[in-house]
């Protein structure tokens, strides 16, 4: 469409919206009045006169063609113009940023390496480089994770390990400061996968380029899409799990050409864990899930990889790397019951051979009496629950059966909504005759907590409805969900568990919650309610469970069956996964390349959670080679809110061991420590999304004021920027009569009145 607009007008419609219009040479009025005159006498004479009678529309159509013709010509012989600004040769400035990064070896839409086809552009005898020295004063860089001056594009050799397109951009805006400058041309396939290369970063920087006024002009290199690529774009996991826990890992498998079902496998340390098809759309993507079961405490690398296809551009995207910290802990668990039940010791009997959870229950079993199971010692719960927040938050989670809301003092439920937002903790409530609405729980301040909406009514009763349990939509990769290592296996095991009953049926849950598991109707019709929600609450999590009787999943079912154990062994570890310790630590990311700085943070708190601020916070690195280093972490401000942080820059491959410890007071008492780990080692992060990232360069050009080009239109770019508004420039004039729209137009429209004339017996 462009090529057709600079035919027809003699130039590019970018030209068009810079410009003022305006006649070279203006006639006065009294000439104009005679001219329309003069017309107007022809047209009466020639079409209002004639001897031959023309219908009423013929005439209005030769009229109007006439009248045309001689508009064009008088347009014509005005002289109209274009006024543009244009730069004054060498009085302003270009900074060329030139992308050296490992990607642009990879092969450009013409065959060739991209890094040959920014060469073909920017070396000294090429056209495009010598007419930018012959209007500008050029200034060259190459970039990948940093700038560098350069003379030309001789000097790319495209071995940067990774593309900070922030830090090009900031480089280019320091070096103008001071100095005229026009704008500044960015040669780049769009890669931005450097550490300072994040959203936030970069949309400051085109804010202040913009403020600057210091247009992007963008000419992206690269294909928009990489034919037969198969790419796992994206692995993520828990960075840390407890012992036994199942993970899932969520991949996002990506395919360029046709649809295809790529096979995707998952390595623990080398050997060999899962396998899995996935089906991919044409040059499209799709999440996938794969479940696993670490098989050893400690730390464990994994590696996701999709085989490459025939023909793969670029296999070096095919596989991800995961580090995942298996904790070797006991998590606690309080659950407290108001009422015999066989779902109290059902549940009990689930975890008789579990050995990475330690399960305290307390069961009422009369007014100011307690059975308690699991403590440590008497004097441990005696009250029945924890009096105090320090008490009560030594527990990872706590599990609410079928008890009364006015069991619980205010101050204690106040204690358990603190429980999950402050210290990160889970709650989980069972369904009973006493829970939910039945127990009075609208009113307090656990109906902020729950997943499902209290009402203040009690829901209808479902003792005598019976509902068979199923993963739900969004719960189908849930750890609960899952009763088998085989998605299929695990669906067959749901559609054999018993049917159950809901005490209570609440169908209303909050925005943010998410139905793990639904229960539908076992005696036919579409009735499907929820049975397990959870939800995000502050730093902790909640899940209700509307059943009180899946007991029945036990002795309903073969007892070589042990889907009832599995499902609530893998819900009771999926509580106390993740859950914050007082002393916590991370790094931004889990894997580093060689050289890049890591930043690692530390929060430290007390037994009640409230972070310390006054501590003396050091990380010990053990590196892969077992050297230690130990750095003090200084605080971070309270805006930012990460508490302790420091920057370590590892220069050894391998698996990092980060130990942070913490001491407070005069006596230099030691708290709590905490530990984290990340992996070092060639990351090729060039290979993953290796295509053009066309979007991203023409938000640079939008947002700063420039434009986005083809290589092929690398010189429009030349024009563009010459006629941009700026330092250095001058008003230029530009005629507009002899566009070939004009004499198209005059031949169109003599044409047309002679055709008339000669069919209508005039010519």
């Amino acid at each position: 469409m462009e090529q057709v607009v600079s035919f027809l007008f003699k130039y590019r419609a970018a030209l068009f919206s810079k410009s003022q219009f305006g006649f070279g040479a203006r006639p006065s009025l009294l000439m104009i009045i005679a001219l329309v005159a003069g017309l107007a006498l022809l047209a009466y004479y020639l079409y209002l006169t004639p001897k031959v009678r023309l219908a009423t529309k013929w005439r209005a159509a030769l009229i109007a063609l006439r009248v045309g013709l001689f508009a064009i010509i008088l347009f014509c012989i005005m002289r109209p113009i274009i006024v543009v600004p244009s730069i004054i040769p060498q009085s302003t400035y270009v900074a060329v940023m030139m992308d050296d990064s490992s990607s642009m070896m990879f092969a450009d839409a013409n065959g060739g390496a991209r890094l040959e086809t920014v060469k073909q552009l920017m070396t000294p005898d090429r056209p495009f480089y010598k007419e930018l020295l012959e209007k500008f004063k050029v200034r060259a860089f190459k970039f990948a994770s940093s700038p560098e001056r350069v003379r030309d594009a001789t000097e790319l050799a495209g071995a940067g390990p990774q593309t900070n397109l922030d830090a090009a951009l900031e480089q280019a805006a320091r070096d103008s400061s001071g100095l005229p400058y026009s704008g500044i041309v960015l040669i780049t396939d769009g890669a931005s996968n450097g550490d300072a290369s994040n959203a936030d970063g970069l949309a400051n920087t085109l804010a202040d380029l913009r403020a600057r006024g210091l247009p992007v002009y963008v000419i992206g290199v690269g294909p928009t899409s990489l034919e037969n690529d198969v790419e796992i774009a994206r692995a993520t996991a828990p960075r840390r799990v407890v012992a036994g826990a199942p993970v899932t890992a969520e991949i996002l498998v990506s395919a360029g050409g046709s649809a295809r079902s790529v096979h995707v496998d998952l390595t623990e340390d080398n050997h060999p864990l899962r396998s899995q098809e996935v089906p991919v759309q044409a040059n499209g993507t799709t999440v996938a899930r794969i479940s696993f079961t670490p098989s050893s405490p400690g730390i464990h690398r994994y590696t996701v990889t999709a085989q490459a296809p025939e023909g793969d551009p670029i296999p070096e995207n095919n596989s991800q790397e995961l580090l995942i910290e298996v904790e070797d802990a006991r998590p606690k668990i309080l659950y407290i019951e108001g009422e015999p039940r066989w779902e109290y010791g059902k549940l009990r009997e689930a975890l008789a051979e579990e050995k990475r959870i330690t399960l305290v229950s307390v069961l009422r079993s009369a007014d100011g009496k307690f059975y308690r199971q699991g403590i440590e010692n008497a004097n441990e719960l005696t009250a029945g629950f924890p009096r105090s927040e320090e008490e009560l938050f030594k527990y990872d989670a706590v599990i609410i059966g079928s008890i009364e809301a006015t069991f619980f003092t205010f101050d204690q439920l106040k204690a358990i909504e603190q429980f999950v937002s402050r210290r990160g903790g889970t709650l989980v409530m069972l369904g009973g005759s006493k829970a939910f609405n039945a127990g009075g729980y609208a009113n307090t301040p656990l109906a902020d907590l729950l997943p499902v909406y209290l009402r203040g009514e009690v829901a209808a009763a479902g003792e005598n409805q019976s509902f068979k349990a199923a993963p739900a939509e969004r719960g189908r990769d849930h750890p609960a969900a899952r009763l088998a290592d085989d998605a299929e296996a695990s669906a067959r095991a749901w559609e054999h568990m018993p049917a159950i009953t809901l005490p209570e049926i609440i169908t209303e849950i909050k925005p943010g919650a998410t139905v793990v598991l639904e229960a539908r109707s076992a005696k036919g019709g579409n009735r499907v309610v929820p049975l397990l929600i959870e939800e995000r609450y502050g730093r902790g999590r909640t899940l209700a469970m509307m059943a009180s009787d899946t007991w029945r999943w036990r002795m309903m079912l073969e007892s070589k069956d042990k889907s009832f154990e599995t499902f609530w062994r893998n819900l009771l570890r999926y509580t106390v996964d993740s859950v914050r310790h007082t002393t916590e630590v991370s790094t931004e990311q889990s894997s580093y390349s060689p050289g890049e700085t890591v930043r690692i943070r530390a929060e430290v708190v007390d037994e009640r959670f409230i972070s310390i601020n006054d501590a003396q916070v050091t990380a010990h690195i053990t590196t892969p080679s077992g050297n230690t280093v130990d750095l003090p972490m200084k605080l971070a401000t309270e805006a930012t809110g990460d508490g302790y942080t420091v920057q370590f820059t590892p220069d050894e491959d391998g698996v990092h061991r980060i130990e942070v410890t913490a001491q407070r007071g005069g006596n230099q008492s030691a708290l709590q420590s905490g530990s984290a780990s990340f992996l070092v080692g060639p990351m090729n992060r060039e290979a993953h999304e290796a295509a053009q990232n066309r979007e991203l360069l023409k938000r640079i050009a939008a947002e700063t004021g420039g434009g986005y080009y083809t290589p092929d239109q690398a010189e429009n770019l030349i024009e563009d920027i010459t006629h941009t508004e700026g330092p250095g420039t001058v008003r230029e004039a530009k005629d507009l009569w002899d566009m070939p729209i004009n004499f198209m137009l005059i031949i169109g429209l003599a044409g047309g009145e002679w055709f008339i004339r000669k069919r209508k017996g005039l010519a």
